[in-house]
């Protein structure tokens, strides 16, 4: 119980000492961000990256869409190869 009440006392005491001390370094970071995420060389470089995920992701869909492909191919390859052609009588079912 008393473990409980430290961490709540610990808890409640961060916060208000952070909610203070801590909304003007809040506030400095997020004018900082904002301005970052603004600035034109920032953006050039988000473009950019967005430009190679597009490119990376029509190659994996592209990649894996073979894939199936040749699996699918590979099952019905091995499907025609079990399964007899005409009732032999020697097989059970």
């Amino acid at each position: 119980m008393k473990g409980k009440f430290l961490f709540i006392a610990g808890t409640a005491t961060g916060f208000v000492l952070g909610s203070k001390a801590g909304r003007q370094a809040y506030d400095r970071l997020s004018a900082k961000a904002h301005q970052l995420w603004g600035d034109p060389a920032t953006q050039k470089v988000i473009s950019q990256a967005e430009t190679i995920a597009r490119d990376a992701a029509s190659v994996a869909q592209t990649k894996a869409s073979d894939l199936l492909d040749r699996t699918e191919a590979s099952v019905k390859k091995e499907e025609t190869k079990t399964t007899p052609k005409e009732d032999d009588g020697n097989h059970v079912i």
